[in-house]
C-alpha cells in the first residue's frame, strides 16, 4: 500500500513533467529570481504533485520519499523544498531541516527568506540568524509580515532573547508603530504589547511595562502571562496586596490555557512564555 502511494506520487511528477513542456518559455516578469518555469506552471506543477504528497502522513518516510523525487525532478522550484523541511522542524530535527530551508530561501528570497528568519526565531533559537535573515529580507522587500507579526516582531524579541534589551524596545516600538500605521491603533497585536511590556520591565522601567500590559490585557483579558509579570512589576513597586490577588489571577489563566494562542505553540515554547510547571 505504501509502495502504491509512493509510485502514484511519482507519476504525478512525470504528468508535470508535461504540462512543463507544453508551456511558455517566457520569464515572469514580476519575479526578480529567476527560475526554470513560468509562475503559472511552477504552480500546476506544485499543485500536480502535493495533491499526491498532502495524501502521505506528514512525518512518513513515504512523504519524505515522494518530496525526494519531487526535488530531483524539479531542484530549482523552491516550494518543494520548504514541505521537506517544515515537518523536520515539528520534530525538532532543525539541524535535519535547515539545508532544505536555506535552499527554500535561496531560490525564492521574497517568498522563503522571512519563512527561514521565522523558523530560526521560534523553532530554533538562532536569534542571530533569525535577525540577520530579516534584515536582508528589509532590504530585498521592504516591511512586511510572516505568520501574521511583522519582521520587526520577531527581530525585537531576538534581541530580548540576547538580552539586548534596548534594541529589542526600539523594535517592538517599530512593530507596533507599523501596524498602527497601516491598519490603526485596535490592530496592534497584544503580544507586541506584551514583549514591549518585557523590555521595559528588563531595562527596570516597571511603570512603563505596566502600561503596556495593560493594553495588552485590553485586547486578551485572560492573558495569564501578561499578569504574572505584571505581578512581578507590582511587587517591585512594593504594592504587594495587588501583586498578590493579580498572581492568583495568572495562576489560575496559565493552568486554564490563557496563554500564548500562536498556532506553533504546540510545538515550540515562545520567549517569556510561563509554564504551567512554574506553579507546581
Amino acid at each position: 500500500m505504501k509502495l502504491r502511494l509512493f509510485f502514484n506520487v511519482v507519476l504525478l511528477v512525470f504528468s508535470s513533467i508535461l504540462v512543463n513542456s507544453c508551456a511558455s518559455e517566457a520569464k515572469d516578469k514580476k519575479s526578480k529570481i529567476e527560475v526554470a518555469y513560468p509562475s503559472e506552471v511552477e504552480e500546476k506543477i506544485i499543485d500536480s504533485v502535493m495533491v499526491g504528497i498532502h495524501k502521505l502522513r506528514l512525518n512518513s518516510q513515504e512523504r519524505r520519499d515522494a518530496l525526494d523525487v519531487a526535488i530531483a525532478k524539479f531542484p530549482d522550484i523552491a516550494n518543494f523544498y520548504q514541505q521537506r523541511a517544515m515537518p523536520l522542524y515539528k520534530q525538532n530535527k532543525d539541524e535535519l531541516g535547515l539545508p532544505f530551508l536555506e535552499k527554500a530561501a535561496a531560490l525564492n528570497p521574497e517568498k522563503y527568506l522571512d519563512y527561514m528568519g521565522f523558523m530560526k526565531c521560534i523553532f530554533s533559537k538562532n536569534y542571530r540568524g533569525a535577525i540577520s535573515d530579516f534584515e536582508k529580507v528589509q532590504e530585498l522587500s521592504g516591511d512586511g509580515y510572516v505568520m501574521d507579526h511583522t519582521y520587526y516582531f520577531y527581530i525585537g524579541i531576538s534581541y530580548l532573547q540576547l538580552n539586548e534589551f534596548e534594541k529589542a524596545k526600539i523594535y517592538l516600538d517599530k512593530s507596533i508603530a507599523q501596524t498602527e500605521g497601516e491598519n490603526g491603533r485596535e490592530w496592534v497585536h497584544f503580544l507586541d504589547l506584551w514583549y514591549l511590556g518585557i523590555a521595559n520591565y528588563e531595562l527596570g522601567d516597571c511603570e512603563n511595562a505596566i502600561v503596556a500590559y495593560d493594553e495588552a490585557l485590553s485586547k486578551y483579558p485572560s492573558f495569564g502571562d501578561v499578569k504574572y509579570y505584571k505581578a512581578i512589576c507590582l511587587f517591585k513597586m512594593k504594592k504587594y496586596e495587588a501583586s498578590q490577588a493579580l498572581f492568583k489571577e495568572a495562576k489560575d489563566d496559565i493552568l486554564n490555557d490563557n496563554t500564548i494562542n500562536e498556532d506553533n505553540v504546540i510545538y515550540e515554547e515562545y520567549p517569556y512564555q510561563v509554564r504551567k510547571t512554574w506553579f507546581q
